[in-house]
């Protein structure tokens, strides 16, 4: 509102909009990361002071085909502001690229794409580069672990396994995680013995002592798998336990 009435110095407000999200990387550490920049971006698309060629340029700097690149989610926040701005009179459109002008009516992109896994992993390579591809800090820790030869693959896809777990009953949404179990599923389906043999004896049984010990945050997790992995998932429970005993709940109440 104070942006809008000319409160702040337009060449202030277009300097914060013009260098927010260049710097806003989103793998850079928290404390270098830049929180305001989307406030910057809408400041300056409502400031009088600032000409409609002026706003139309920041536009294009900021979501065009040349912008920097952002992670899917900063993107959209911002397209939404492009949009606000456009429909209530703050942007000229015919001083935009075709492209954006055409996307003023169009809704902002839906997430990320899916991320492409192989047809049939091999191995537990193959599963492994599975679980990379959709899960980003796995990756990290895969790559630089194989660098400084300290990965080993049951034992590391135990420990992501786990993470998964905490991360999945904990509520957090983000798009690796539904990605973890549509990895699992994956390799179940299309994985040769020795890819499926890591997901069931490497990750699965590494979360099943945490899931029965956990209660209600296990039953949540058990009820995510995909119906291959709850298939593997049950098999193994029996095999430990006994015939017909396929549930964790069934498990602790043998117990």
């Amino acid at each position: 509102m104070l942006s809008s009435r000319g409160y702040f110095p337009a060449a202030s407000v277009l300097a914060a909009a013009q260098n927010a999200y260049p710097t806003d990387a989103p793998r850079a550490p928290r404390a270098n990361r830049v929180y305001d920049a989307h406030d910057a971006f809408a400041c300056a698309l409502v400031h009088p002071g600032l000409g409609p060629a002026v706003r139309a340029a920041l536009v294009e700097a900021t979501i065009g085909a040349e912008a920097p690149e952002r992670g899917w989610r900063s993107r959209r926040k911002s397209f939404a502001l492009f949009r606000w701005a456009a429909e209530h009179g703050h942007l000229d459109r015919s001083l935009l690229s075709a492209p954006l002008a055409e996307r003023v009516e169009k809704e902002p992109p839906r997430g990320p794409k899916r991320p492409t896994l192989d047809p049939h992993p091999q191995g537990a390579r193959g599963a492994l580069a599975c679980f990379a591809a959709v899960w980003p800090r796995f990756r990290q820790r895969l790559v630089s672990e194989r660098k400084h030869e300290s990965w080993f693959d049951y034992p590391g896809i135990a420990d992501m396994g786990r993470t998964h777990a905490y991360a999945c009953t904990s509520g957090c949404n983000a798009p690796w995680v539904q990605g973890v179990f549509d990895a699992m599923e994956h390799v179940l389906v299309h994985g040769d013995g020795e890819a499926q043999n890591l997901v069931v004896v490497g990750l699965m049984e590494a979360v099943q002592g945490w899931a029965y010990r956990a209660g209600e945050a296990g039953n949540r997790y058990e009820a995510k798998l995909g119906p291959h992995a709850a298939k593997a998932w049950a098999d193994l429970i029996e095999g430990w336990t006994g015939d017909g005993i396929r549930t964790l709940d069934a498990w602790r109440r043998k117990a």
